[in-house]
């Protein structure tokens, strides 16, 4: 599994909606982040990655709806998610990437506004 190059962060994404920043260091991995041993990545970007259980559908955890109408915004068609999701940063020659400072910022402004009306003009 990628180890961490860098100190920085991650989101992780509950079922719920409920959602918290995690801080990374070079011991942190998407396994302690989930509570799991089995991981499934799915690269969103060339800097973003998301990493789920990969046993969550057949344990029979939750549909992650919130995560799914995040990734709307990277996907057209975003497959289901079960249980929680943690974004990282990418992957560099088998090492992991927390995110930045910047790209943590960004993602939560994407996650908190994912439901908000863009103001349209009158007609």
């Amino acid at each position: 599994m990628p180890t961490l190059t860098q100190d920085g962060f991650a989101l992780r994404i509950e079922p719920t909606g409920k959602f918290s920043l995690l801080d990374w260091d070079a011991s942190t991995c998407p396994q302690e982040a989930l509570r799991t041993e089995q991981v499934r990545s799915v690269d969103l970007t060339t800097q973003l990655i998301m990493w789920t259980d990969d046993l969550a559908v057949p344990l029979g955890l939750s549909v992650n709806v919130p995560a799914r109408h995040f990734l709307y915004s990277y996907q057209p068609t975003p497959s289901p998610v079960c249980g929680a999701a943690v974004f990282t940063g990418s992957t560099h020659d088998g090492r992991l990437l927390g995110l930045t400072q910047d790209q943590a910022l960004v993602l939560l402004d994407r996650y908190i506004s994912r439901h908000r009306d863009i103001p349209r003009p009158r007609h």
